[in-house]
């Protein structure tokens, strides 16, 4: 891992957040807690202050801090689908129902290193949205004017 400086560092690098114990001043800056250590994720903002926003990689949140994050995205998910009519809903693609939420910290440009991009996890390559064939776009356009012109004589 290398230690990168913020004149380093860009919008999309992946990261590593320091393992180490915190300071008096991380304490009182709200920089750093034992929670971050070793956490990986993706640099999302670069401030001037010398402070930086990493949305974390789930897959790298301790076991109980997962599975709270993952109750929460389940509970809210639902709550929101609940919220929606059903006209609403049946019109969401899959991936649509299937949003997540972000688990994002602010942390010192100075605890960060850079590290490899892993590939993809299983889940987004678990249902990559399907692209239509040209096939299907020209049947769909054909029985949509069909519909329109039997309506419009």
């Amino acid at each position: 891992m290398a230690k990168l400086t913020a004149a380093q560092m860009a919008e999309g690098d992946a990261v590593q957040i320091a393992d180490r114990d915190p300071s008096a001043a991380d304490l009182k800056s709200g920089l750093f807690y034992p929670h971050y250590r070793g956490l990986t994720g993706t640099l999302t903002k670069l401030y001037a202050d010398g402070t930086a926003s990493v949305t974390v990689d789930p897959e790298s949140l301790p076991a109980e801090i997962r599975a709270r994050h993952q109750a929460g995205t389940t509970a809210m998910r639902q709550k929101w689908l609940d919220g929606l009519s059903d006209e609403a809903r049946n019109k969401l693609s899959g991936a649509e129902k299937k949003f997540s939420l972000r688990y994002s910290l602010l942390a010192g440009v100075s605890d960060l290193s850079a590290i490899e991009r892993v590939a993809q996890t299983d889940l987004e390559l678990e249902n990559p949205p399907a692209r239509k064939k040209a096939a299907d776009l020209d049947d769909a356009e054909a029985r949509h004017l069909a519909e329109a012109a039997r309506r419009g004589a």
